[in-house]
C-alpha cells in the first residue's frame, strides 16, 4: 500500500473536507480504484455524481479508469466544466 494525494479541483473542491484528499492504495491498483476510494470520502451523493463525471489526470496526461495508478505523488481530479 502507499499514500496517494488528490487534489480536488472546481466544483469538486468545496465537496472535500479539504483541497486535497489522501487515499492509499495498493499495488496494481487502477484510477477506478481511486475513483472509489476518493468516493467514500465525499459527504454528499452530489459530491460522488460529480466525481463519477470527473476526469483524473498527472501533470503530464489524463487517465483512464483502467489505467495503472501511475508513480507519482499526486493526482489531479478534473471535474466536468462547461462554457462558451
Amino acid at each position: 500500500m502507499r499514500d496517494l494525494d488528490v487534489r480536488l479541483f472546481g466544483a469538486l473542491r468545496p465537496h472535500g473536507p479539504r483541497p486535497t484528499i489522501t487515499v492509499s492504495v495498493g499495488d496494481g491498483a487502477t484510477v477506478a480504484t481511486v475513483r472509489a476510494a476518493l468516493a467514500e470520502r465525499l459527504a454528499s451523493e452530489n459530491a460522488r455524481a460529480l466525481l463519477a463525471a470527473s476526469a483524473f489526470a498527472t501533470d503530464e496526461r489524463v487517465l483512464d479508469d483502467g489505467d495503472p495508478v501511475p508513480e507519482v505523488r499526486e493526482l489531479a481530479a478534473l471535474p466536468p466544466v462547461c462554457g462558451g
